[in-house]
C-alpha cells in the first residue's frame, strides 16, 4: 500500500472462505493458487481472490469510479461465529479516522473558530510538553501534519469518560521532544488526542458527539460510531491476529483502543462509508448538493505541507499524498486490534477505493486489491522505488542498536542488505515481546539514506535513515520506520555489526509479532 506495506513472496495460504491450511497440487482440474495477482475480470473475482490468496478471514472493498460506487465483500466476520462478511458490515478503520477529525477542525477554521498557525496553548493553556520551546511553538498545523515533533505512541488507558482527552494531555510532559515543531515528518497519535481535545473546548461538546452531527449525520453514514458499545448492534466483524500460520487465527482481543483514542483511530464503520467521505472531498467539501467543507479547505488537506520520509510522498493536513508523475494519490491507512483498512482517492480522476479486512494478514491483500483496480478502472500503476547499492562500509554506518520508549530496534549488515529486529515493550508493564523483522534494501536516491523492505509482511516499507544532529549529539542517528524515529545507542564509533551479528556475537532471527496500531 502507499503507506507502508506491498504485496509479498512469502508462504500464502488459501481456502474457499478465505482462511484455513494451504493445499498444494491441483485440486478439480484448477492449477495450483497463484503466487502472483491474477488478471481479475471483476472487483467480485478480485476480492474473493486476494482474501484467499492472502489468507484473510472477511474483506469489504467499495470503487468510486465515474460517479458509480460499486461494492463487494466476502468471507466471514469472525471465524467463531462464521457470519458472512457483507457490505453492510461495519469494521474498525483504524487511522483514517484521523481524517475525520482533520476534516471536522477544518470547518472550524472555516467558522472562523480555530487558526491553525497560532500557539496551540491559546486553546489548551494547560499543556504541559517536555520541551519549553516546543511548547511556545506547537500549532494546530504541526499536530494535524504529524510534525509536532513529540513522542506520537503512546495507549495508556485513561478510562472511559468524557475527560479521557484531557488525563491524557496532563501526561503529555513525559513524551519525549524528538525535534522542534515543523523540522521533520513523524507519525504522531499523541497529536490526535489534543486535537478532539481543542475540538472540545472550542465546541463545548463531546468530541465525538461533534463528529456525528458534522460528518456522521449529514453524509448519511448511519451505522458509523466510535464505540464498541454501538458496533455490537449493527452487523460488525471482530479482528484476527495470524501471529503463527500453523496454528492459525486467533481472535484480536481487547477488542478495541482506549477511549482517548478515539478521534485518533477507534471509527467502526463499512467500505461505502469511508466512499462518501471520500466523495465529499473529492468534490472539494460537497456531496449530494449539502456543503459540508469549504472548498479551500478541503484542497488545503490535500496539499503538501511536510515531506513524510519517501520519494513522492509528503503529508498534508490530515491525509498522506503521493504525488507522483503521471498521477497523484490522497490516501490514508488504519491498523488496529487485528484489522487493516486503506482509503486511496485520486481527485483529478474523481476515483477512491476503500478496503476493510479484519486481520493483521489483510495489508498485503489491500495492496494487491488497489494494484488491481488501478489497472482495471484507470490504467494506471504506483511507480515502484529503484533500487540501488551502497558499499559495505556505508551499510556498516547505518547498523547498531536503536531506541524508543516502547521498541529497541538491532540493525545488521548480512552481505548487500540490512537486517532489522524488533523487541516490542509494553509501556504499561515494561513486558518484552518479539516486533516484526525484515530486510532492507537500498533505494535512489542514495543520499536520501532510503530503503526499501524487499519481501515479507511489511514489504514496500520505506525506511530512511533522517539527518538531524543536535548541538549536543552532532553524530546523531536516527531510523524511521513506519514514521515512527528510533535514535542510537551511542554513535557506534564506526563499529559496525556485519553479517547478521548482534553485540553480543549471537546470530539476529527474525521474528514476527503483532503490528501496532
Amino acid at each position: 500500500m502507499g503507506t507502508d506495506v506491498s504485496s509479498s513472496s512469502s508462504t500464502r495460504a488459501a481456502s474457499g472462505d478465505g482462511f484455513g491450511a494451504a493445499k498444494s497440487g491441483a485440486v478439480d482440474g484448477i492449477a495450483a493458487w497463484p503466487l502472483a495477482r491474477p488478471t481479475y475480470a471483476s472487483l467480485e473475482a478480485a476480492a474473493q481472490g486476494e482474501a484467499a490468496r492472502w489468507n484473510v478471514p472477511g474483506v469489504s472493498v467499495a470503487v468510486l469510479h465515474d460517479g458509480v460506487i460499486e461494492k463487494y465483500a466476502t468471507g466471514v466476520t469472525s471465524i467463531v461465529t462464521r457470519q458472512p462478511m457483507t457490505t453492510d458490515t461495519i469494521s474498525q478503520i483504524g487511522s483514517i479516522s484521523k481524517v475525520f477529525a482533520t476534516t471536522v477542525a477544518m470547518q472550524l477554521v472555516d467558522e472562523g473558530l480555530l487558526d491553525l498557525d497560532v500557539p496551540i496553548t491559546r486553546y489548551v493553556p494547560e499543556l504541559p510538553l517536555a520541551d519549553a520551546e516546543a511548547r511556545a511553538n506547537l500549532t494546530m498545523r504541526h499536530l494535524l501534519s504529524h510534525s509536532g515533533g513529540f513522542e506520537g505512541d503512546r495507549f495508556l488507558d485513561y478510562g472511559r469518560g468524557d475527560n479521557a482527552t484531557t488525563l491524557s494531555m496532563l501526561a503529555m510532559d513525559t513524551l519525549k521532544q524528538w525535534f522542534q515543531p515543523g523540522e521533520l515528518f513523524s507519525y504522531c497519535n499523541v497529536a490526535f488526542y489534543l486535537v478532539a481535545l481543542v475540538i472540545e473546548r472550542i465546541t463545548g461538546e463531546v468530541a465525538e458527539d461533534v463528529v456525528q452531527k458534522r460528518l456522521f449525520d449529514p453524509l448519511k453514514l448511519e451505522s458509523a460510531t466510535y464505540f464498541a458499545e454501538d458496533a455490537i448492534t449493527w452487523p460488525h466483524a471482530i479482528g484476527h491476529y495470524l501471529r503463527d500460520r500453523e496454528k492459525g487465527f486467533e481472535i484480536a482481543r481487547p477488542y478495541s483502543f482506549p477511549r482517548q483514542v478515539n478521534l485518533c483511530g477507534n471509527i467502526v464503520a463499512t467500505a461505502e462509508h469511508l466512499i462518501r467521505f471520500a466523495q465529499m472531498h473529492i468534490n472539494d467539501g460537497e456531496l449530494d448538493g449539502e456543503r459540508i467543507l469549504s472548498a479551500e479547505s478541503a484542497r488545503l488537506m490535500r496539499t503538501p505541507y511536510i515531506d513524510a520520509g519517501a520519494e513522492y510522498r509528503t503529508y498534508g493536513q490530515g491525509w498522506c499524498i503521493w504525488d507522483y508523475p503521471d498521477f497523484k494519490t490522497v490516501e490514508h491507512g488504519g491498523a488496529t486490534m487485528g484489522f487493516r483498512a486503506h482509503l486511496t482517492t485520486i481527485p483529478e480522476k474523481g476515483f477512491a477505493i476503500a478496503t476493510l479486512t479484519n486481520a493483521d494478514s489483510g495489508s498485503s491483500a489491500m495492496q494487491d486489491l488497489e494494484e488491481w483496480a488501478f489497472d482495471h478502472y484507470l490504467g494506471v500503476a504506483r511507480p515502484k522505488p529503484d533500487a540501488t547499492t551502497r558499499s559495505k562500509k556505508e551499510l556498516d554506518s547505518f547498523t547498531g542498536i536503536f531506541s524508543r520508549h516502547d521498541t529497541r530496534i538491532t540493525i545488521t549488515r548480512e552481505g548487500d542488505q540490512l537486517q532489522v529486529t524488533s523487541i516490542d515493550i509494553s509501556e504499561k508493564t515494561g513486558e518484552e515481546e518479539d516486533g516484526l523483522a525484515f530486510s532492507l534494501v537500498p533505494i535512489k536516491p542514495s543520499k536520501a539514506n532510503r530503503f526499501r523492505v524487499p519481501e515479507g509482511q511489511a514489504l514496500g516499507m520505506v525506511v530512511d535513515f533522517p539527518d538531524l544532529p543536535t548541538q549536543d549529539h552532532p553524530d546523531r542517528l536516527l531510523v524511521r520506520i513506519g514514521g515512527r524515529l528510533a535514535e542510537r545507542f551511542g554513535a557506534n564509533d564506526g563499529e559496525a555489526i556485519p553479517d547478521g551479528k548482534a553485540k553480543n556475537g549471537k546470530k539476529s532471527g527474525k521474528r514476527s509479532g503483532k503490528s501496532k496500531k
